[in-house]
């Protein structure tokens, strides 16, 4: 199994390419990190935790080929992942998503950030989500969805596999 973990600060694109990557991979399951159902009010960094363990529940259960995750990760946070994918004995993958902060501010599509969400995504850019040590591959720049999908499913899967 390859756990592939798309990391990266809010508005990036991870949920958008993740969910096209998932349909180009073969027995392939999406799963949005912030769909962990996690009750309002909870301290945020309860919540966190609480998400990372429900993530790490999830690569222990799964019987698919890849799982494909959109989340960003703290250091932390791909140390618990890591020990999930080695207790299965999977593959984990982190590609960090990290256009310029000035595009990833800009409502795109059909999301439209409001003044929280910006303020946060400038946090996330100071705390490092767009750099990680841990990554495997940092994507700098941004073009379509299908694009950016097709270049990680290169990393993760050779042509010839499929």
């Amino acid at each position: 199994m390859i756990v592939i973990c798309l990391n990266g600060p809010i508005n990036a694109g991870k949920s958008t390419i993740g969910r096209v990557l998932a349909g180009m991979l073969p027995d392939a399951e999406f799963i949005e990190g912030d769909d962990h159902g996690i009750p309002e009010g909870v301290p945020f960094q309860e919540m966190i935790e609480r998400a990372t363990a429900w993530l790490a529940g999830r690569i222990g259960e799964t019987q698919r080929s890849f799982l494909v995750i959109a989340y960003p990760l703290r250091p932390e946070d791909f140390i618990l992942l890591r020990e999930a994918c080695a207790k299965r004995g999977a593959r984990l993958i982190v590609v960090t998503l990290a256009p310029p902060m000035e595009l990833v501010l800009k409502d795109r599509g059909t999301r439209k950030l409001d003044d929280e969400e910006r303020s946060r995504i400038r946090e996330m850019y100071e705390e490092g989500y767009a750099g990680r040590d841990f990554s495997d591959l940092v994507i700098t720049d941004i073009d379509s969805p299908d694009v950016m999908a097709r270049r990680i499913r290169m990393k993760v899967m050779p042509p010839d596999a499929a």
